[in-house]
């Protein structure tokens, strides 16, 4: 059993982690938290759970390696459905993890931190 020490220890890493170095969501989290079902498990007709977070992270990764701007682009506007922004560059796919992180899971579905693949 692990001492109480050790476990305050464990939560002050934790939380500076989080809180002072930035230490913020990745593509592997935020992918997660969209498609499995013991998180939101949006579905999306024709695939399956796997083949949704491979696209997440492929869409995510692939704007991670691209320095840029925002511009024009802002996750937490709801968008119409027709509409499917594009994650273009680092900036952006970091305002969307962080968009995704601190949205409910219905709100998501509504089209809220577009994109949602």
């Amino acid at each position: 059993m692990k001492s109480h020490k050790f476990m305050m220890l464990q939560v002050v890493a934790f939380s500076f982690c989080f809180f002072a170095s930035g230490c913020g969501p990745d593509c592997q989290s935020t992918c997660n938290k969209l498609y499995t079902p013991a998180q939101c498990g949006i579905e999306r007709p024709g695939q399956s759970t796997d083949e949704q977070i491979d696209r997440c992270l492929d869409e995510c990764e692939s704007a991670l390696e691209q320095p840029g701007e925002v511009g024009e682009y802002d996750p937490n506007v709801k968008r119409p459905p027709s509409e499917t922004p594009e994650l273009s560059n680092d900036k952006q796919a970091a305002l969307w993890m962080e968009c995704i992180q601190e949205t409910a899971c219905e709100n998501l579905e509504k089209n809220y931190c577009a994109p949602v693949w």
